[in-house]
């Protein structure tokens, strides 16, 4: 597992997760994956995009289609 480190497109604060390559469809990249930014604040899902070397490309707040599973973010690590 690859540990990620981004922002939450709602509250702007930093974001910790985990993915591996069997979290995303590959048929096409970049490859969307939920993630949910679990705190006491936020607890909103936003969609992130990742190419196949598991980079983040960019995240939108809307749930887009496309997406085979739902991640939650972890404490710092």
């Amino acid at each position: 597992m690859v540990l990620k480190v981004s922002s939450c497109p709602y509250c702007d604060l930093k974001i910790f997760f985990r993915i591996e390559l069997s979290d995303i469809t590959t048929e096409r990249f970049p490859a969307p994956v939920y993630i949910v930014h679990k705190n006491g604040i936020c607890d909103q899902l936003s969609t992130f995009y990742v190419d196949s070397k598991l980079r983040i490309s960019y995240s939108t707040k809307e749930k887009k289609e496309g997406a085979i599973k739902t991640l939650h973010t972890i404490d710092k690590p």
